[in-house]
């Protein structure tokens, strides 16, 4: 589903949030609303500004295990605003990947693709994770100058990031 430069929030029972991949350009400040309640899998944002407590009210959410069990990747671009990197991670307790490992990049075919986009998602290269409680699996975050990339991988931190 692709929703475009609407400025109304969305109803939390809307069935948009069911939907399996989102892309959504947002030129007011409903982001909240889409982290709280979005159910799929697949989710690319562009919006005009943003709050930092949203996003790791976000990223704790899902290390509890509360919400977004079937998400497994979340691209968010701020048009005006820089992420501040370190006061997000310091915020999700984040942990980091040896600097004498490799880095894995994460990628995902996408769910939908329309005409001028690339089948893939764009990679996730950094040493930046977290791990859910429930069943330790992994997600890489990435941050860099006003985009925020958050991709969960298919296994364990014992399985990936420890054992490289």
């Amino acid at each position: 589903m692709t929703v475009t430069t609407t400025t109304e929030p969305f109803d939390p029972g809307s069935r948009m949030y069911e939907a399996e991949s989102l892309k959504l350009d947002q030129f007011e400040h409903n982001v909240p609303e889409v982290l709280r309640h979005f159910q799929g899998r697949q989710a690319f944002l562009k919006i005009l500004r943003f709050d930092i407590p949203d996003l790791i009210k976000f990223v704790n959410e899902w290390k509890s295990g509360e919400g977004f069990q079937k998400l497994e990747y979340l691209k968010i671009e701020v048009l005006t605003d820089y992420i501040p990197p370190t006061q997000v991670l310091r915020g999700v307790m984040e942990k980091r990947i040896d600097r004498s490992k490799k880095r894995l990049a994460h990628t995902l075919p996408k769910v939908f693709i329309d005409d001028k986009e690339k089948p893939n998602t764009e990679p996730i290269i950094s040493p930046t994770y977290v791990v859910r409680e429930s069943d330790n699996r992994v997600a890489s975050i990435l941050i860099q100058n006003s985009t925020f990339s958050f991709g969960v991988w298919d296994v364990t931190e014992e399985e990936t990031f420890l054992k490289f």
